[in-house]
């Protein structure tokens, strides 16, 4: 949660890899992966069924590659259609899984508190902002869980974060300023791939065939710092994110 704090978070990964039986669509070439193959996720722009407006990935304080970000746009439809497709730090490879891989710690700027402007994180959050990442031509499928069960919700993208109570709101309650924005700072990728026979005779390669992310928050604490993404004052010495 973004609440009382010089605010930081930890975004953490796992990585799984399944083989499955797959098709392709027409006029898609597949891309041919070998084991231990790195993978490559590219970042797109936010959008929001709320907001006309996309906002670029990196306008928030989201973890950075280590070399830089770098435009990776595949054609010119794309380049055409508006899409600001951008290198990601994320570090796959095919058929290995990796568990709770610590990708940074970020800040994500001011508090949460009454008559204190939300920060750039907060107020995207709010507006039900979508990250929409992208392996090997294909967007991702959101794996989201309900009080029942988990479920995979095909849709454009998967929230960055999502509106509840404040930890010492009365339960249920609606009233604004009870409520607080989570930011989804761990996620689970999953690629389903199907596997082909490779151009050597007698070798395997692997076609991903599917994308899915399951989004979620946990709480971390941390010592604050005074590095701000959006000009924010008046820090306190300890922090904590939901």
């Amino acid at each position: 949660m973004l609440k009382n704090s010089a605010l930081l978070t930890a975004a953490l990964a796992a990585f799984h890899t399944v083989n499955i039986n797959g098709f392709y669509l027409p006029g898609v070439a597949p891309r041919s992966f070998h084991k231990e193959d790195v993978v490559e996720l590219k970042v797109n722009k936010l959008t929001s069924i709320h907001d006309e407006y996309p906002i670029e990935y990196y306008r928030l304080p989201f973890c950075q590659p280590d070399k830089g970000v770098s435009m990776v746009n595949e054609n010119l439809g794309e380049f055409l259609s508006g899409d600001r497709i951008e290198n990601s730090p994320y570090k796959i490879k095919m058929q290995k899984d990796m568990y709770c891989e610590q990708v940074c710690i970020s800040h994500l700027g001011r508090v949460e508190a009454r008559g204190v402007s939300p920060s750039k994180m907060v107020r995207a959050i709010k507006r039900n902002y979508h990250d929409n990442w992208i392996i090997d031509n294909l967007p991702s499928a959101s794996k989201l869980e309900d009080e029942h069960d988990s479920y995979v919700k095909y849709s454009h993208g998967f929230p960055i974060g999502f509106v509840a109570n404040a930890e010492d709101a009365e339960e249920g309650s609606k009233k604004p300023e009870d409520l607080r924005a989570y930011i989804n700072n761990h996620v689970n990728i999953e690629l389903e791939y199907h596997e082909v026979d490779g151009a050597v005779p007698g070798t395997k390669e692997y076609r991903i065939v599917r994308f899915i992310v399951e989004p979620f928050s946990i709480k971390h604490d941390f010592v604050a710092t005074f590095t701000d993404d959006d000009d924010a004052e008046n820090y306190l010495d300890e922090g904590n994110l939901d």
